[in-house]
């Protein structure tokens, strides 16, 4: 059985998905509300370590080489999505290190189709 932090911060996550920020206001208010009243407060750090996991699951970092123009950035964020199987937020940062090409990561996944792991393992081969 999954433990009580968990059930509450899936919970908290389930209200929350697609309320606008006054919506969001409220349900975080009525959440607290229900876990004082359950005398359940002592869980409220954990139920927070949760949210954050559950945050992390949500998102993705997309690692390029250099700039590219938004409309190659979104066609590769689409494409992530299909592959990911889920809506993910994307980041994007720049690592020039990586020479060329991409890499995309979550906290339980990694594409790496960069030039630089090219490289790397035509290297290691050849060794």
């Amino acid at each position: 059985m999954q433990n009580e932090a968990k059930i509450f911060a899936k919970a908290f996550t389930a209200a929350l998905a697609g309320k606008k920020e006054e919506g969001q206001k409220e349900i975080a208010r009525n959440f607290l509300e229900v876990v004082a009243r359950k005398k359940k407060t002592y869980l409220l750090s954990k139920i927070v370590k949760e949210l954050e996991m559950i945050a992390k699951e949500n998102e993705a970092v997309l690692i390029l080489a250099r700039d590219l123009d938004g409309e190659a950035v979104e066609k590769i964020k689409e494409n992530l999505k299909i592959k990911l199987g889920q809506d993910k937020k994307i980041k994007v940062e720049i690592d020039r290190s990586i020479i060329g090409g991409f890499k995309a990561k979550t906290n339980n996944f990694l594409i790496d189709s960069s030039i630089k792991t090219i490289i790397e393992n035509i290297r290691q081969k050849l060794i």
